[in-house]
């Protein structure tokens, strides 16, 4: 039945609309301050669901010794050198052990000074005796990366690409296999980000000639065709670093000048490999959560050059550069991975 609009009815009426307009501006107040919150939890949501939907496998820990991580072996044959210190063990590798290096550890290699906990005697080549004591200069980086070729040439028939990474990078092996599976391995490709936005001027004979190189610190990848044409210049820790000193290279210029000069190969640039360098390459948030998914390696300096956006899945003293946070967000399906987020995501919404 219809009932007649009257008087204490539009009071009633206009008493809510106060207390609407009252509440919307409140509720408006709160949408605003959970915006990225809410975009946080899309984001998560969308990646275990692509995840879930990719594959059920679960990795039940992070553990260096852990027998499911080798299941995971490369298919493309890639070889993974880390150049590390044993001063660097608790504040930088051992996020690596605990992150991507899983996914691959039968197949990553170490140039250290001194033995180092949770790793097999035959994956690391000690330098102390030959590099000196630790220090940031010329020769002693020369000789630490000369010995990357040690292990290069030692399995060169096992693999087919050949990959220098810091012991302050993640790297995304997805997206490293993905991408060197484009291309062709019996090709001398030299693969890496550029050091700087134009080529090194060089007026010095033998070669006076502009040329490109790669920063080790964000990742360098070599096919098994140069590595094999680089042969007669990496023979011998002592060749490399007396070719550093003649031409008063860095170990990255020097072998981008090889590369360069010697072979005629140029620097194949790849920017979705980055180095703890960029500055601006954790500034912004939205763009970087809008491709991060998309990158190969991310470089990181603490505490200056890090994600620190990124949700703290971790404790801080046990993600310290929120390596593991983004392992987690890379590979959500990770048994560990799943129970931290579900935790984040439980203590957001409270």
């Amino acid at each position: 039945m219809f009932m007649p609009f009257t008087y204490s009815s539009e009071m009633q009426l206009s008493r809510q609309f106060c207390s609407y307009c009252t509440c919307h501006g409140y509720i408006r107040r709160r949408i605003n301050s959970l915006n990225t919150y809410l975009m946080i939890y899309f984001i998560l949501f969308s990646i275990m669901i692509y995840y879930h939907s990719l594959t059920s496998s679960k990795t039940t820990q992070f553990d260096i010794q852990s027998s499911s991580s080798s299941s995971s072996s490369s298919s493309n044959r890639i070889m993974y050198v880390i150049r590390t210190s044993s001063k660097f063990y608790t504040t930088r590798l051992k996020y690596l052990l605990q992150t991507w290096i899983l996914l691959v550890n039968e197949h990553v290699y170490f140039i250290t000074d001194k033995i180092l906990p949770n790793i097999s005697y035959n994956h690391f080549i000690l330098t102390e005796k030959i590099c000196g004591h630790e220090k940031h200069a010329m020769n002693t980086l020369c000789c630490k990366t000369a010995h990357d070729f040690i292990f290069f040439h030692r399995y060169l028939t096992k693999y087919d690409w050949f990959c220098h990474f810091d012991d302050d990078q993640y790297v995304n092996i997805n997206n490293l296999e993905k991408y060197l599976s484009t291309l062709n391995f019996n090709r001398p490709y030299y693969i890496g980000r550029n050091s700087w936005s134009k080529p090194l001027n060089r007026l010095k004979q033998p070669y006076p000639y502009p040329f490109w190189f790669a920063t080790l610190g964000a990742g360098v990848c070599l096919s098994k065709y140069l590595v094999h044409l680089l042969e007669p210049y990496t023979r011998n820790i002592s060749k490399f670093i007396n070719g550093c000193l003649k031409e008063n290279y860095h170990d990255d210029i020097y072998l981008g000048f090889l590369i360069s000069a010697y072979l005629n190969v140029t620097l194949t640039k790849n920017i979705r490999f980055h180095s703890h360098l960029e500055k601006d390459f954790y500034k912004d948030k939205q763009k970087f959560f809008k491709i991060f998914t998309e990158q190969i390696t991310f470089g990181f300096f603490y505490p200056y050059n890090y994600p620190n956006f990124l949700p703290n899945f971790y404790q801080s003293h046990l993600d310290r550069s929120h390596i593991r946070t983004l392992h987690c967000l890379l590979y959500p399906y990770i048994f560990e991975c799943q129970i931290k987020i579900r935790q984040y995501l439980l203590n957001m919404t409270k």
